[in-house]
């Protein structure tokens, strides 16, 4: 669904972010880069977290840290490379160390990492689960869900320093009704939306925010190439559904620097929270002046 039209009236007002030290996993292509692009034009300092620094580290994958960190200076705020393998735990202790020694804090975190290879859209996902490859569930769940609890923990003593800041965990919604949704993206969602849940009984005594964060269907490169060369999934889609029923990368970094800056954000915490959901609360648009509300 998309409220409004493309080159409707685009609302958007940065919020002022300048002085807060966010760590953005996933960040070197996808919604991990929106949120990271968007969350330095607002300001921040943004360690934008991945593999790929120079070159993909995953074949047929666009997008490298080093063209992020760039786009964040262009955008007036500080990109930080910090190159992190959330398998390797020793690396995501060398990652919260340097952020320790840097700045003492964090006041933004975002687990927004997954390994899903160049998937695509895989034609797997629309057959029984005994036709999933066991990578799929490797890549949702060691990198989908154990880096979310780790770095989590590992961020807990400078995310609580001070009171104010937000962890923000990104997955798939969590289906209303069994069998809607691939049976891991399904499980993975499910344990992602508790993960927010349970973090933010242990970090509300802190002052620290823990929320759900629904990007919807966005445009991602892999997502963009699976329509531009016709993939099954789209099958039947115009351009025009195609743009009505997806959102751009930079939509749920709006969401989530909304979110940061609001200072009853506490208040939510421990909820789902979709990027619609907060375009409507913080009356901003996607960056086509559309508020999609993909599913």
């Amino acid at each position: 669904m998309s409220s409004g039209s493309p080159g409707g009236e685009h609302r958007w007002v940065p919020p002022d972010l300048a002085g807060r030290v966010a760590v953005v996993t996933g960040a070197s292509r996808g919604v991990g880069r929106g949120i990271a692009e968007v969350l330095g034009g607002c300001g921040a300092t943004v360690y934008v977290v991945g593999r790929s620094i120079g070159e993909s580290a995953t074949a047929g994958r666009s997008g490298v840290l080093g063209d992020v960190a760039t786009e964040i200076e262009r955008r007036g705020g500080t990109g930080v490379v910090a190159r992190c393998d959330l398998t390797d735990d020793e690396d995501v202790d060398r990652l919260f160390g340097r952020v320790a020694d840097g700045h003492g804090r964090l006041d933004v975190l975002v687990n927004n990492a997954v390994g899903w290879n160049d998937t695509g859209a895989p034609e797997f996902l629309w057959q029984p689960p005994w036709h999933e490859p066991r990578w799929w569930w490797d890549g949702n769940f060691n990198v989908g869900v154990r880096s979310h609890w780790l770095v989590t923990n590992t961020a807990a003593s400078l995310l609580t320093a001070r009171p104010g800041g937000a962890v923000f965990f990104t997955s798939e919604r969590q289906p209303h009704v069994a069998g809607m949704q691939d049976l891991v993206l399904d499980l993975r969602g499910t344990v992602v939306a508790r993960m927010a849940q349970l973090f933010a009984l242990h970090l509300l005594p802190h002052g620290v925010s823990s929320i759900m964060l629904y990007p919807g269907f966005s445009r991602t490169d892999t997502i963009q190439r699976g329509f531009d060369e016709e993939n099954d999934y789209f099958g039947g889609w115009t351009s025009e559904d195609f743009y009505a029923k997806t959102a751009s990368i930079h939509y749920a970094g709006r969401a989530v620097a909304a979110l940061a800056a609001d200072p009853g954000l506490l208040d939510r915490t421990g909820s789902l929270v979709t990027s619609h959901d907060a375009a409507l609360a913080y009356d901003f648009t996607d960056v086509d002046g559309t508020r999609p509300d993909p599913q």
